[in-house]
């Protein structure tokens, strides 16, 4: 059956056609055209912000510490210590500030994480000439360390555990246990963090045994019986030691003392007979740290994973005793 439109439709329908193909001539699409297709990407060998790697100090300076940890070194630094590190790494730090000043003698070591908590710590303060500087001193410390570490009301047992005046004691806390020693004029505490353990220490020795250290000293006309000593004028000497087990040497001292006018000028040759005689990839440290330190007073500190010490002590204005040694840390909390 033929279909009969009527031609007023037909009219509005092709002007309705007409007028959308118009606008799509002089619009474009519906949708714009995708453009160059960018991306926001960062490099990934980007170089790490300076000072976060907690090893870029060498062994025996000072690295980096956060928290706890930067706290306390501020706080000790603030009051005469000098600190260095036996190590600093990834894991953690083993760090340690000494203090001589006079008679007194003081020290604070503490092991922390890389966060800056610290997991261990031993304070100690000397004095045998005055009782009530080592108990200064030691408050002091324990309250540079402790205030932020175990907090306020822990450190206070302790104090009150020190005004007891008992020799040997331990304390619990909310942060570990504590073992204080107490003889009057020298103090001593130590403890660890509950739920941490302390890191382990380098193993250091010389490649030397303490038998060949004696043959070495006696082709340098040295009397070697216990330890290696000459004479220094008429009634001073100088004397050289070295302590091993089977292996190489693990502390090595060197000793003068006598007539200040004549002990003085022998200290440089003693350590000098004494680094001669032992061999260590270590030795150019040590021996910098030791010259560097030979103005008659006392120091201590680490040195490429080793513990460096020089006491010296002036009982008269004529007598001088100094002491070098080298030997390994130890750390029991």
């Amino acid at each position: 059956m033929p279909l009969f439109i009527g031609g007023g439709v037909i009219g509005v329908v092709l002007i309705g056609l007409l007028v959308f193909l118009g606008i799509r001539a002089l619009g474009g699409d519906d949708e714009p055209e995708a453009g160059p297709e960018t991306t926001n990407t960062q490099p990934t060998d980007a170089p790490e912000s300076p000072g976060e790697d907690p090893t870029s100090a060498p062994p025996g300076e000072l690295g980096n510490a956060t928290g706890q940890a930067k706290t306390a070194t501020e706080k000790l630094q603030g009051s005469g210590y000098q600190c260095s590190d036996l190590f600093n790494g990834a894991q953690g730090a083993h760090r340690g500030c000494f203090k001589y000043d006079g008679p007194t003698q003081a020290e604070a070591v503490f092991q922390f994480q890389s966060d800056g908590t610290i997991i261990g710590v031993i304070l100690k303060s000397d004095d045998s000439e005055n009782v009530n500087n080592a108990a200064v001193t030691f408050d002091a410390a324990l309250q540079a360390v402790g205030n932020d570490a175990f907090g306020g009301s822990e450190v206070a047992k302790v104090q009150q555990a020190v005004k007891s005046g008992q020799k040997e004691q331990k304390i619990g806390s909310t942060w570990g246990e504590f073992e204080l020693r107490n003889d009057g004029e020298r103090l001593q505490l130590a403890g660890g963090k509950s739920g941490s353990d302390s890191f382990e220490l380098p193993r250091k020795e010389f490649q030397t045994t303490a038998a060949q250290l004696q043959a070495a000293l006696r082709a340098k006309k040295y009397d070697c019986q216990v330890l290696c000593r000459k004479k220094i004028g008429e009634y001073g000497s100088q004397s050289i030691s070295g302590i091993g087990s089977s292996g190489g040497i693990r502390i090595l001292s060197a000793r003068v003392s006598g007539n200040a006018s004549e002990a003085k000028p022998a200290y440089p040759a003693v350590l000098g007979d004494a680094f001669g005689a032992v061999k260590s990839p270590d030795q150019a440290a040590l021996k910098a740290w030791f010259d560097a330190r030979k103005d008659g007073k006392s120091y201590a500190g680490y040195v490429a994973g080793w513990r460096v010490e020089v006491t010296a002590r002036n009982s008269s204005s004529d007598y001088l005793s100094m002491e070098a040694e080298i030997g390994y840390e130890s750390f029991y909390v």
